[in-house]
């Protein structure tokens, strides 16, 4: 059998006539080979622990994004639910009484609600209504008002013609 040295040093493999095989030098001194070896313990720990704040900010934030559709959903619902109300019955009060029930969720000192014309002797048949809702958003705990430093106002409307007096 040969050994595989170059200027003195013994290499970790030989060349046989079988192929590669783990030199005996390396196999008899296995302390010498384990300094060689990379340790590797704990890195899948080092990693997780690099990893996971990041995790948990990106999930945080699709979480935030999600809520924010879902209320401008909810806010659009309401107003145009609000005109609709508005322009078949012209009662501000029914109007009010149904975007408080759809936003019912919500927190309704933040909601604020405007109606065009405000008065309802203004208006007559054929005349454009208007239903505005603007709602304070701070964010789940207010964590986005916290990084902002300012309020966020979500602002639906929804405009409708009349239909009765």
């Amino acid at each position: 059998m040969k050994r595989l040295t170059k200027t003195g040093k013994q290499f970790l493999f030989k060349n046989t006539d079988k192929g590669l095989k783990i030199n005996s030098f390396w196999k008899n001194n296995l302390n010498i080979y384990r300094l060689f070896k990379k340790n590797k313990t704990g890195q899948a720990s080092l990693e997780f622990a690099l990893v996971i704040p990041i995790l948990i900010l990106v999930i945080f934030i699709v979480s935030q994004l999600g809520y924010l559709v879902y209320l401008q959903n909810v806010l659009e619902q309401a107003a145009r639910e609000g005109a609709r109300i508005l322009s078949t019955t012209n009662s501000d009060s029914r109007a009010n009484n149904q975007i408080e029930r759809i936003c019912s969720n919500l927190d309704k000192d933040k909601l604020n609600i405007e109606i065009s014309p405000p008065e309802s002797n203004q208006r007559e048949v054929g005349d454009i209504v208007a239903v505005t809702i603007t709602y304070d958003y701070g964010g789940i705990s207010n964590f986005i008002r916290f990084l902002m430093q300012k309020d966020i106002y979500l602002r639906r409307s929804s405009s409708m013609r009349m239909e009765c007096y």
